[in-house]
């Protein structure tokens, strides 16, 4: 009979790629992870980790292996979810995939709220790029993600959106902080920052520029938000991101939003989605209701903002 902590040892193996990062994370020996994983490919009569010097790789046993390890245990914890509606909410898990520009203040203060109501139950969340929570989402390793920009995927399914324009946002000392209108043309020749091409926004900001034959003048591009916010306030830089990304810098006056005419970031949202067929424990269903239920109101206040800041610019 397979066991169900050698299935969770061999997942995490595979979404960190490493025996030894495996087991920093889940607090045991790598020797003991290896014993678990040999009993498993003796139970199915199949190696299912290539090892190598730098790290593993699945075979294609090992693929099959992950897909269905995923939805039993995601069955498991689906039944306990379930279990705990019968005690009205007193226990539960939510687990998130996310990409970083939602994740503080928002979904942190959500988070809390949601636990003054519900205690017990406890969250874990994935900072990752866009196709990495996409991913995450796929295999089942989690129950709701958030992305954004335009959003299509046949797997997934829409359960809230937040209008979230990408903003072009400068320290006030940037010589176009002043208010006056520009356009994508006008600032090509100014120092950005920018997410790496795992993030929408670095293929938006990238498509964007195209249409005039241009290209951003990126002098630094990393995959975390947070730094490159930071990096574009020291170095008197524009960084393209939502106004939830910044929001701490732009409410503390570190960074103000250019008056930038471009119809290709003004459409933009924030999207929270779940895998169509996967059914979800209560706890992460009620999380959701009481998640999307709020957009609405922080997409008025942002709104409000951004209006109240452009009218101190002009």
């Amino acid at each position: 009979m397979v066991n169900l902590t050698a299935c969770r040892y061999f997942l995490e193996v595979v979404h960190l790629g490493s025996i030894r990062l495996a087991a920093d994370r889940l607090h045991v020996s790598p020797s003991a992870i290896s014993r678990q994983i040999a009993k498993l490919e003796r139970e199915f009569g199949e190696p299912l980790l290539d090892r190598r010097a730098n790290g593993v790789q699945l075979t294609e046993a090992g693929t099959l292996a992950a897909e269905h390890f995923a939805s039993i245990l995601g069955q498991i914890d689906l039944i306990r979810g379930e279990m705990s509606d019968l005690r009205k909410l007193k226990s539960g898990s939510v687990s998130i995939a996310t990409v970083d520009g939602v994740t503080d203040p928002y979904l942190s203060e959500q988070i809390l709220a949601f636990r003054k109501r519900f205690p017990a139950v406890d969250f874990r969340m994935r900072i990752r790029g866009r196709e990495r929570v996409l991913e995450a989402l796929e295999k089942r390793i989690c129950q709701v993600g958030f992305v954004y920009d335009h959003f299509s995927h046949p797997m997934m399914e829409i359960v809230g959106q937040w209008r979230q324009p990408l903003l072009a946002l400068v320290p006030p000392s940037h010589p176009f902080a002043d208010g006056r209108a520009v356009k994508l043309p006008d600032i090509a020749d100014c120092d950005c920052v920018l997410p790496d091409d795992s993030y929408g926004i670095h293929h938006l900001v990238n498509r964007a520029f195209r249409k005039f034959g241009g290209k951003p003048k990126a002098i630094m591009v990393a995959d975390q938000l947070h730094f490159l916010i930071r990096h574009a306030i020291r170095s008197n830089a524009i960084v393209y991101v939502p106004l939830q990304a910044a929001l701490r810098e732009v409410e503390a006056g570190e960074l103000v939003p250019l008056n930038l005419a471009c119809g290709d970031f003004e459409h933009r949202f924030i999207y929270a989605i779940v895998r169509r067929d996967q059914r979800r424990s209560p706890a992460c269903d009620a999380f959701i209701a009481m998640l999307t239920s709020s957009f609405s109101k922080h997409e008025k206040a942002d709104a409000a903002m951004l209006k109240r800041l452009r009218a101190v610019q002009g």
